[in-house]
């Protein structure tokens, strides 16, 4: 029964948040014949664009996606963490299967990582990359994209942003990249201005 009280929570919690939104959402729409539904993509987009643009997401409604995406991730991080109870502190490849970037790391760790560093950075939940339940597949093309930026990033910090030189004198901490730096909550890099770098099309709603 305890077990399930994680969940309950997060159901209850993505109900009163998307009643919330809905209760505060807008009512004035401009009038063309089709009206576009946020984070759908509307027909007959730009040349090229396959199933065409799609609509940005209102402050609303992406409140929402991300509370609910926190409430799926705080919900599979915990189970996960009761699945290897006693075990947290093992090497993450000694617990989980098919570990490649994070070997070493306590077992307990790398699921922060997921939740916090990967999930947070990006506004997505754990099954955005994973196929949940089945942690170890590669199935998702997200997953393996995920492992090559982690490796890019690890090599800024290790061969460029180490020799950026300090103020010793106030002695701030070394400057580092992370997967925030460039996602800032959405699942693709975001441009200086706060929209996708360009020749980018826009970030997607997430997960």
């Amino acid at each position: 029964m305890s077990e399930r009280v994680p969940a309950a929570i997060a159901v209850v919690s993505s109900i009163i948040i998307v009643a919330y939104a809905c209760a505060t959402t807008p009512t004035t729409n401009p009038s063309p014949t089709q009206q576009p539904v946020a984070g759908q993509q509307m027909p007959g987009g730009p040349p090229g664009g396959p199933g065409g643009q799609r609509v940005p997401l209102t402050d609303s409604a992406r409140r929402v996606r991300d509370s609910v995406n926190a409430a799926r991730r705080d919900s599979g991080a915990a189970a996960v963490m009761r699945s290897i109870a006693g075990r947290e502190n093992q090497p993450a490849e000694s617990v989980f299967k098919n570990i490649k970037i994070l070997k070493g790391f306590p077992a307990g760790r790398l699921v922060n990582i997921m939740n916090m560093g990967f999930g947070r950075s990006l506004g997505v939940s754990c099954g955005f990359c994973h196929v949940p339940g089945k942690w170890d597949l590669d199935d998702k093309e997200q997953k393996n994209t995920a492992r090559l930026m982690f490796a890019m990033v690890q090599t800024i910090n290790r061969d460029y942003i180490s020799k950026v030189p300090t103020d010793s004198a106030r002695r701030s901490p070394p400057p580092v990249v992370n997967c925030f730096t460039c996602h800032r909550g959405n699942s693709r890099p975001m441009g200086p201005e706060g929209g996708p770098p360009p020749g980018n099309r826009p970030p997607t709603s997430g997960d």
